[in-house]
């Protein structure tokens, strides 16, 4: 009997299958050979491919070490930096709260040092007090004999009792010095002495005479006692003649009491002279030194006037206007009302304030660099600077210690970028000083160096 169809089908699948799992198995086996060969070849690295590697891996080591040597990383220390000259700007505030008086000034307009800008409401005139100034500064005490009178009636506020002592004062002298009273009784004493010296001149000449005929008579009474002893003349005559020789001689007494009468006279003359003379000196003297002394107070008050009332330019520059002010306007005390910037050529420099922080690494002579904020870096560049000086005490400023750096620009205001930043007063900004450029194996090794150390201790 022949089998079904589906039987001989199934005969036939599973004959296949079992000659699929024989071919398999045979495949498993050759693969498993063929892995075993592979991994002993990979178990054995030639050495050559060793050697090259390690050799690599020194030479990029050692590389990396070099450069990490030589490669250095600049130390930078931040600092707010504000850039002034050597002549700054200098503000103009307000000493007193009044009202203004602007004096002509306009915006942008060139003043010299000790020009009145405004002035603020007060009793004095201000064109009486600049005449009075001028007047003052025309004086010349050294020289001057006598003085020109300046205007008795000026209004000068709080200077008006000084003035008023001073313009006594100088009257006074002027009177003095014209009407000349020392100087007319010094001339007549000094006539009457060249009057009295030719007298005296006289005397001597007569005192000479007087001598000659004392001689003559001394003679003659000699040849009469001759004559008296042989009997020539009788003894009334040699009487006589002893008489005269007597008044000879009283005569040439009276001769040199009248010398010396004439040479007492001149003295006390002299000495007279002497006293007016000075007394002259003296009182002028006394007029001069109460001027100088009225002059030195009126110039002190009106130093006193002007900062209280003059906004007055310290320096030469053009001035620059804080805000709109117009004549009558209210200011108060401290309100900063002009600014002049100065235009005479000056040196740019720059304060930082640096903190306290890391602040001994500064030193002069270190780099800096200097980022504005009116002028970005990534656009502009940055300014080269160097640090000229270090304050030697701290600023303290509320919270806060730091101190004043000063930093020359020795390329002024041109940035790294080959750009021109143009001046503008109180530039503000950061500084980088660039304390020291430490290389990078340094840097690695300063963590190991510090817990060494610190170990040690």
């Amino acid at each position: 009997m022949e089998k079904p169809l589906n039987e001989d089908l199934q005969d036939q699948k599973g004959k296949q299958f079992k000659m699929l799992t024989r071919e398999h198995r045979k495949d498993h086996k050759d693969v498993e050979l063929r892995s075993e060969e592979l991994q002993d070849i990979m178990g054995k690295i030639p050495h050559w491919i060793l050697r090259t590697g390690i050799t690599i891996l020194f030479v990029v080591v050692l590389v990396l070490l070099i450069g990490s040597y030589f490669f250095k990383y600049p130390d930078v220390i931040t600092a707010q930096v504000v850039l002034t000259g050597s002549t700054p700007p200098a503000g103009i505030v307000a000493s007193t709260s009044g009202k203004l008086e602007i004096l002509g000034t306009e915006d942008n307009q060139t003043v010299r040092a000790g020009d009145y800008l405004a002035v603020i409401h007060n009793p004095a005139r201000t064109e009486d007090v600049l005449y009075l100034k001028g007047f003052l500064d025309s004086l010349d005490l050294e020289r001057d004999s006598v003085f020109m009178m300046p205007e008795k009636n000026l209004q000068l506020g709080n200077l008006q009792s000084q003035y008023a002592s001073f313009y006594i004062t100088l009257f006074n002298y002027n009177e003095y010095m014209r009407l000349q009273y020392y100087p007319h009784k010094i001339k007549m004493t000094e006539e009457r002495i060249v009057q009295y010296n030719q007298q005296y001149q006289g005397l001597i000449r007569q005192q000479k005479l007087t001598e000659e005929q004392t001689a003559l008579i001394d003679k003659n009474h000699v040849r009469s006692e001759n004559m008296h002893e042989k009997g020539g003349i009788s003894g009334k005559e040699l009487d006589e003649s002893r008489s005269r020789q007597l008044q000879g001689l009283l005569s040439e007494e009276n001769m040199l009491t009248s010398l010396n009468n004439m040479r007492i006279q001149i003295a006390q003359m002299k000495e007279s002279l002497i006293d007016m003379e000075y007394q002259h000196a003296e009182k002028t003297n006394e007029f001069r030194s109460q001027i100088r002394s009225l002059v030195s107070q009126i110039r002190t008050d009106i130093r006193s006037w002007e900062m209280n009332y003059v906004l007055m330019s310290p320096i030469d520059g053009k001035i620059t206007f804080t805000r709109y002010w117009v004549s009558n306007q209210n200011v108060q005390a401290g309100e900063e009302i002009f600014t002049v910037i100065p235009t005479s050529e000056f040196q740019l420099i720059g304060k930082a304030s640096l903190p306290i922080a890391r602040s001994g690494k500064v030193k002069a002579g270190q780099q800096v660099n200097i980022r504005l904020d009116n002028f970005p870096d990534d656009e502009f560049g940055m300014l080269n600077g160097v640090v000229h000086n270090i304050s030697l005490v701290p600023v303290v400023s509320g919270q806060s210690m730091y101190y004043v750096v000063e930093i020359g620009l020795p390329d002024g205001l041109h940035t790294n970028y080959r750009k021109e930043i143009p001046y503008m007063p109180n530039m503000q900004g950061s500084a980088d000083v660039i304390t020291e450029n430490v290389s990078l194996l340094e840097r690695f090794f300063l963590p190991m160096k510090k817990l060494l150390k610190g170990g040690l201790e």
